[in-house]
């Protein structure tokens, strides 16, 4: 444990989703005095999930609220999922916990500097197996080039008759292997809308132990810049309630609140020094937004096959995709499949199967995010402007995923049949990423390799913001990941007094 932290000075943490829950618990750990503002209501409704060994059988969550006062100028179908709510969105997750490849970083660095993490998967791996250790997950004890193994509780492989089609995957230069999932293998009854809610999971027994404190119903106004410090000296946040407003003093801030607020807190921050927004030093900030183009796909097979554990197509090799565009499948399981075997009489196998296909986008400033300070939102704040667009390769990636899997259940004698194919709006993925990248260079990223603002350093962004690109996984493990490490790190600069 970090020894004198608690005395340097308070550290507010915005957002309990996962990467906000993860920062916060890696710096209580190491004694620093933990404020974690959460805008949502102690006693909001979260739902309820049970699991009986990898199943979830009973499942009941809030509906996914898409937020207003968004202005769509690129794709006019796009728009903004949020829960502001405890957990924030681990209520609606999947719990898929793949982790980013050192493919991925190498895909990005051949892409040209301006993609290129300040960090690699060297940098991350510590951070993944500390963050798995809390997740409980079941996937697969071995990994390969474009999906490694993780810190895994539950090992599973995937059933026998899937044999032949990893070795087909393999032929087309992908990896066909078990998906893993957050208490992947678990019994549990969880009051939350999935089995893995962060603020249920993380924050509650930091709060239990008397290592952080929480404050709902706090919705963050701006941050306190000082310039005769250069750094940020306070939070102002505003009661949901009351709407009464206090200023929170602080050594550090955590922004934790999401790809999309979390940037909106840092324009809304503005001043003498930072006219269009803290840290905002070279017009990046709220850039290179990106998104996991989406695909549903259905494929009726000529034999009925198993779906449990459920599969996961990895992305092909580096070789064989241009940089920054490829696309993964992700196979559908759950007890309404394994109802639909039953009455079928084939439990546990059926005649076709379902996945969503995630894709990738290279960040560009042409897609972006920025408050429109003539229009008003619902609560009077500036409206949102969302300027997004797939490009037309992230189409051909999807494609290409659909067909080689197609081809690898038509080489092993399964007589494939597309029954469904269509591509979701922007935003169904509920995947953004990018608006406060990482990069060690200002003019192309607002934080450094540790997640701090290059112009602010006692700020730190720890959510999927930060993301340089968006591999096709599912981003919420990597998040963590970083907003462990972020954290730790502040902490250790606490100390040492540089913050």
């Amino acid at each position: 444990m970090l020894l004198g932290v608690k005395e340097a000075g308070r550290v507010v943490v915005v957002g309990s989703g996962p990467a906000g829950a993860a920062a916060a618990v890696f710096l209580s750990r190491a004694g620093a005095d933990v404020l974690l503002l959460e805008s949502g209501s102690k006693h909001a409704a979260r739902g309820m999930t049970v699991r009986v060994r990898g199943i979830t059988v009973f499942r009941v969550h809030p509906p996914l609220k898409r937020r207003q006062g968004v202005i769509a100028t690129a794709d006019p179908d796009a728009g903004v999922f949020e829960e502001l709510a405890p957990g924030g969105l681990s209520n609606h997750w999947s719990c898929a916990v793949p982790r980013f490849a050192p493919e991925d970083f190498a895909d990005a660095e051949r892409a040209g500097e301006p993609y290129t993490w300040p960090i690699g998967y060297e940098d991350v791996a510590p951070w993944y197996d500390q963050i798995e250790s809390l997740l409980h997950i079941a996937g697969a004890a071995d990994g390969s080039s474009q999906l490694p193994a993780n810190r895994v509780r539950h090992a599973r492989r995937l059933a026998p008759d899937w044999a032949g089609l990893a070795d087909q995957a393999q032929c087309r230069g992908r990896t066909l292997a078990p998906m893993p999932f957050a208490y992947g293998a678990e019994s549990t009854l969880t009051p939350s809308g999935t089995v893995f809610n962060s603020f249920v999971r993380l924050v509650q027994p930091e709060l239990r132990a008397g290592r952080l404190t929480v404050r709902f119903g706090a919705h963050v106004v701006r941050l306190e810049f000082s310039p005769k410090t250069r750094r940020v000296e306070a939070v102002l946040c505003r009661d949901a309630r009351t709407g009464s407003e206090s200023r929170l003093a602080c050594r550090a801030v955590v922004l934790a609140a999401g790809a999309i607020r979390t940037p909106e807190v840092l324009f809304r921050s503005s001043s003498a020094e930072f006219p269009d927004g803290l840290g905002n030093s070279h017009g990046v900030l709220g850039r290179y937004l990106h998104d996991h183009p989406l695909a549903k796909l259905v494929v009726d097979l000529g034999a009925p096959l198993s779906f449990h554990p459920p599969s996961y197509l990895t992305r092909p090799r580096l070789e064989n995709a241009p940089p920054l565009y490829a696309a993964a499948c992700m196979q559908w399981s759950g007890v309404a499949l394994l109802a639909r075997s039953v009455l079928q009489r084939h439990p546990a196998r059926l005649p076709w199967l379902g996945f969503n296909v995630f894709g990738t986008m290279a960040p560009v400033p042409d897609n972006w995010i920025a408050l429109d300070r003539k229009q008003r939102g619902p609560d009077g704040s500036a409206a949102l402007t969302l300027h997004i667009r797939h490009p037309p390769e992230a189409r051909e990636a999807l494609d290409k995923a659909r067909d080689d899997l197609v081809d690898v259940f038509s080489r092993a004698g399964l007589k494939p049949r597309v029954r469904t194919w269509h591509y979701e709006r922007a935003c169904e993925s509920v995947h953004y990423g990018g608006t406060c990248r990482m990069h060690r260079l200002p003019q192309f990223g607002m934080v450094d390799g540790w997640s701090c603002l290059h112009a602010v350093p006692n700020v730190v962004v720890a959510d999927s913001a930060v993301f340089t690109t968006g591999p096709e996984k599912n981003p919420v493990l990597t998040a963590m990941a970083l907003g462990a490490r972020a954290g730790h790190h502040l902490a250790q600069q606490i100390q040492a007094g540089d913050i």
